[in-house]
């Protein structure tokens, strides 16, 4: 088996393949290490790869001078402890008071019950969502927001963004088929 080093010098020279090594060797201890700051495996799972592209995209700032492991350990921990403080900062959000309320004043009565209705029936889907996905579909649904800017404000990559935008319209149609919204 090859030495971290000698995968890495192939991976600087162009085998940007050989970095499917790097992940297969690590990916078992970041995801546990990240396990430790969060307990839930979804997100573990999203620290992990993000780790694994900033270590992609630092492997030649890798000097050696520490062992691999060790590198790799520490950009985990500065992912999971971001991560924590990222997700203390979104629920200090009240996600409530972000939603834009439309006008209903000029609807007829009975059309002005039914929007209102359906407003209600969405906070309800939404707050039924992990909160990493309420945020994500607030902003990009309600405050209309870009993928980049969406990350900005979360402080995660816009890959990220996308996945969780995926993910939680997955969650919204399991929720809706189990209580029979259309």
């Amino acid at each position: 088996m090859s030495s971290d080093e000698s995968i890495i010098q192939g991976i600087l020279t162009g085998q940007t393949d050989l970095f499917k090594i790097i992940v297969s060797r690590y990916q078992h201890k970041v995801i546990s290490v990240a396990l430790k700051v969060t307990p839930n495996q979804k997100d573990a799972e999203d620290i992990a790869q993000e780790v694994f592209i900033q270590v992609y995209k630092s492997l030649e700032n890798f000097k050696g001078s520490a062992s691999f492991s060790t590198w790799i350990y520490r950009i985990t921990m500065n992912k999971a402890l971001d991560f924590k403080r990222k997700q203390s900062n979104i629920k200090q959000m009240n996600i409530n008071e972000s939603y834009h309320l439309q006008d209903y004043s000029s609807l007829l009565p009975e059309a002005y019950i039914l929007q209102k209705g359906e407003q209600e029936t969405i906070r309800n889907l939404i707050s039924k969502l992990p909160e990493r996905y309420q945020s994500v579909v607030q902003l990009y649904y309600m405050e209309e927001c870009t993928y980049k800017e969406i990350g900005d404000r979360l402080g995660i990559a816009t890959k990220t963004v996308e996945s969780r935008l995926y993910r939680a319209k997955a969650l919204l149609k399991d929720i809706c088929s189990k209580e029979g919204i259309r």
